[in-house]
């Protein structure tokens, strides 16, 4: 499509009680009807209590490993954690900070369910930890020699290790341990030219891709810790931004294009020129890509249909969009954190909070951060509301942060990767 051709769109409980003989149902709408016990024995005991009082002692079980015993000991209890109304409640203690100010809706609620409660849990309460007073805090400066543009916390079967890109052409590797902190492990200079993004394999893989300011992608394997360098791809322009899919690259470049690679043949298979400007963001789901570029614009490619679904101007660049869950989220120059459903319409936006441009973000389902050129990184809640949980001061710009498994790593200015973690 010629740049003269683009144009764009304009888009920018009640508690019910019945009463039966053997048992009162409590539940809030449109959600799974819950059985309560009553005990017609007048026998004294914690399951007679209401179920407000029993949920009120259940919230001081605070670790996953203590509540999914209690799941264990009896039908009732096992009934009660499952519900609807629980998962509902406790989800929201761990987000909001004031239980009477539930900041989970229930639309998003049924999100969340899909993951299971436990681990939802578990995600929420490692990222709060990070919000503790005895937070731990290091400094690591002789890994790179300049800007630190990517940072990326992976996942199974890599967890425990983070990795890091910079204008100095290298790759750094950092084992992550709650107890002894981070350490650097490897460093591999391959590219030719300044490092703009890292991304892993989706599913349990250990690879990842680096694309860089010399044209070249690169594909590594981390699954002896360090970098081994398995394959490259020449994509002719440079490459500012990426999406690693099973067996398959998305990458952003200067030169306005989406390209991607079948990593299994090595071949392009995949050409799009949606914006008039460098592509600087991508996020992709099975049935559609999403890009941001510097001209403003959000586009959404149809790949069922195999062309342009919609395109919408943006008020601001937005360098940062991520998908999960039905849900795409951007963050912007502006400072507002947009979120948008599958039809690329706007359902929530709030204001970060940031001063100057926000860089960087990462989502999850235990917290939203993001980086900007204040100096400060951000915790959020990670639904669409984006309760503010937590600011931390840095002295330099900061251009990229990810936060996952109880870890949080922001690089930028001043050529060093800070990391802050809980024991």
């Amino acid at each position: 499509m010629a740049d003269k051709d683009m144009h764009f769109s304009s888009d920018e409980s009640d508690l019910e009680i019945d009463d039966k003989s053997e048992c009162k149902s409590i539940h809030l709408s449109n959600s799974k009807q819950f059985q309560v016990y009553n005990n017609s024995s007048n026998e004294a005991g914690i399951l007679c209590l209401p179920p407000e009082i029993i949920y009120e002692i259940f919230s001081y079980i605070k670790t996953k490993s203590l509540l999914q015993n209690v799941v264990t000991t009896s039908r009732y209890f096992y009934d009660f954690i499952c519900s609807d109304e629980f998962m509902h409640h406790r989800l929201a203690d761990c987000i909001s900070k004031s239980t009477s100010n539930p900041t989970l809706v229930e639309e998003e609620l049924s999100i969340y369910k899909k993951h299971g409660m436990f681990k939802i849990i578990d995600s929420l309460e490692q990222a709060r930890s990070l919000t503790f007073n005895t937070v731990k805090s290091r400094i690591i400066d002789k890994c790179h020699f300049g800007d630190v543009h990517c940072v990326k916390i992976l996942d199974n079967p890599c967890k425990n290790i983070a990795i890091s890109g910079s204008r100095d052409k290298s790759i750094c590797v950092y084992q992550l341990d709650h107890s002894e902190g981070p350490t650097l492990i490897n460093t591999t200079t391959d590219h030719a030219g300044w490092v703009w993004t890292l991304d892993q394999e989706e599913g349990k893989s250990s690879r990842v891709v680096s694309g860089s300011w010399d044209s070249f992608l690169f594909l590594y394997d981390l699954g002896r810790g360090s970098l081994e360098k398995i394959n490259d791809f020449m994509i002719h322009s440079a490459a500012l931004c990426s999406k690693f899919e099973t067996n398959f690259i998305l990458s952003g470049t200067y030169s306005k294009l989406v390209i991607g690679i079948d990593v299994r043949s090595g071949k392009e298979v995949l050409r799009m020129k949606h914006h008039t400007k460098p592509v600087l963001g991508l996020a992709s789901s099975p049935n559609f890509i999403w890009s941001t570029g510097e001209d403003n614009a959000l586009s959404c490619f149809d790949r069922r249909a195999g062309k342009l679904f919609k395109r919408i101007r943006l008020e601001r660049i937005s360098s940062s969009i991520q998908y999960q869950d039905s849900y795409l989220w951007l963050a912007g120059f502006d400072g507002k954190i947009k979120v948008f459903n599958s039809a690329m319409r706007i359902i929530s936006k709030y204001d970060s909070g940031h001063t100057k441009p926000i860089t960087g973000m990462s989502h999850g389902m235990g917290v939203t951060a993001t980086a900007s050129k204040d100096g400060t990184v951000r915790l959020f809640s990670p639904n669409a509301h984006g309760e503010l949980w937590k600011t931390f001061h840095l002295d330099h710009e900061v251009t990229a942060v990810d936060c996952k498994d109880g870890f949080l790593v922001a690089g930028g200015c001043g050529n060093v990767v800070r990391f802050w973690w809980n024991e």
